[in-house]
C-alpha cells in the first residue's frame, strides 16, 4: 500500500471517534454509579467461572479483540503485521459474534436488542475484509474502525451495566 493510501486510511480514524467512545464508556460508568448503586470492590471472578461456555468464549474473544484492535488503531497501516493482526482480529470478531448468538440471558431463551449488534458484526466484519481485498481502503477503514469503537468499546462498556456479569465481578450483587 502506498503511503498516500495509508495516510488516507489513518485519516478516517478521526479524533472525534475516541471522544465518542469515551462518552459511551462514561455513560456506562454513570449507569453503574447512579442506577446500579454499585460500589467498586475487589473483583470476584465467580460469575465468569460459573457462566456458560458461550459467555466465556465471547468474553475471551472480546478481550483479545480489544487488545489487538487497540494495537491496530495505533500501528502503521498497510504493513504485513497490520494484515496478519487484521485477519486475527477479524477472526476474533466473528468468534465473539457467533458465540453471542447462543447467549440469551437478558430475555432467557430469546434474542434481545443486543443481538442486533451481533448481526451487525457478522455483516460488517466480512464487508470490511472484502473492502480491503478489493482495494477500497476507505470503506475498509470505516468498517473496521466502526467495529472497534462501537462494537467493542461502547458496547463493551455497557457490559458493566447493573445485572450483567462484569457488573457483578467488579461491583457485586
Amino acid at each position: 500500500m502506498s503511503s498516500e493510501a495509508s495516510n488516507s486510511a489513518r485519516g478516517l480514524v478521526r479524533p472525534s471517534m475516541p471522544i465518542i467512545a469515551a462518552i459511551g464508556v462514561a455513560g456506562a460508568v454513570a449507569l453503574v454509579i447512579f442506577v446500579g448503586h454499585g460500589q467498586l470492590h475487589q473483583p470476584d471472578f465467580t460469575p465468569i467461572l460459573t457462566s456458560s461456555i458461550q459467555i466465556k468464549i465471547h468474553l475471551a474473544a472480546a478481550l483479545l479483540a480489544f487488545a489487538l484492535g487497540t494495537v491496530q488503531m495505533l500501528a502503521p497501516k498497510g504493513t504485513l503485521p497490520h494484515r496478519v493482526m487484521g485477519w486475527t482480529w477479524a477472526t476474533l470478531m466473528m468468534i465473539l459474534a457467533i458465540a453471542s448468538i447462543f447467549i440469551k440471558v437478558i430475555y432467557p431463551g430469546h434474542f434481545s436488542y443486543i443481538h442486533i449488534l451481533t448481526a451487525w458484526v457478522l455483516i460488517a466484519t466480512p464487508l470490511g475484509v472484502w473492502s480491503s481485498r478489493r482495494g477500497n481502503i476507505t470503506a475498509h477503514a470505516r468498517f473496521m474502525s466502526g467495529l472497534y469503537y462501537f462494537s467493542l468499546i461502547v458496547a463493551g462498556a455497557f457490559t458493566f451495566a447493573p445485572g450483567r456479569i462484569l457488573f457483578r465481578v467488579f461491583f457485586g450483587q
